[in-house]
Parts: structure tokens; C-alpha cells; sequence
């Protein structure tokens, strides 16, 4: 299912903190390129919006992991892929895709 994120699309920051349901998410824009990312690093359970973005990827502060903002993938072996959602932009309004699956 699709939900309305943001409103207008010059709303967004490098890194902005929204809530979908239960769900705690990223929206970032970096470089043009918009992601959709949990608010959680798979490592520790840490809120990755207090960390950064670095060629494409986000790192997390505590440990300095860090995840592909297109893959999930993770920095470092053994570590769970980040888990990313699909989104969409019509109009200038954000939408993000949540299957009630996951």
C-alpha cells in the first residue's frame, strides 16, 4: 500500500525523520537522489538519522557501519541488510510503499 510521506517535495531534507504506521522511517535526499530507509540500524537498533551520508550510503554513529542506500547492504559481514522501501513521487507529494507483509 501507498502513503502520502510528504507533501511537497521541496519539504525534504538530506535526511528527514517521518512515521508510517508503526513504522519509523528515513526519506533522504542526497544529491538528487531520493531513498527511503528504517530509522534503525539492523546492528544494534540505533536511529540511523543521527548518523550521515557518504556516497551513497548511510552511516551509522555508533559503530560507523554503514548500509547502500540502493542495495541495503551492509558495511560489514554478518551484519542484516538495512531495510529499504520504495517510493514515489507524484505531483511533488512523496508516497511510500508499506506492505503489511514485512
Amino acid at each position: 500500500m501507498w502513503f502520502k510521506a510528504i507533501e511537497n517535495l521541496s519539504e525534504l531534507n538530506e535526511m528527514t525523520e517521518i512515521s508510517v504506521g508503526d513504522n519509523h522511517l528515513v526519506l533522504s535526499n542526497h544529491e538528487g537522489e531520493v531513498r527511503c530507509f528504517e530509522n534503525r540500524c539492523p546492528h544494534e537498533d540505533f536511529q540511523l538519522s543521527l548518523g550521515c551520508i557518504q556516497n551513497g550510503r548511510i552511516k551509522c554513529s555508533l559503530h560507523g557501519f554503514s548500509f547502500d542506500l540502493e542495495t541495503g547492504e551492509s558495511s560489514e559481514e554478518g551484519v542484516d541488510p538495512l531495510r529499504l522501501f520504495r517510493i514515489k513521487i507524484e505531483e511533488q507529494v512523496i508516497y511510500v510503499e508499506i506492505n503489511p507483509d514485512q
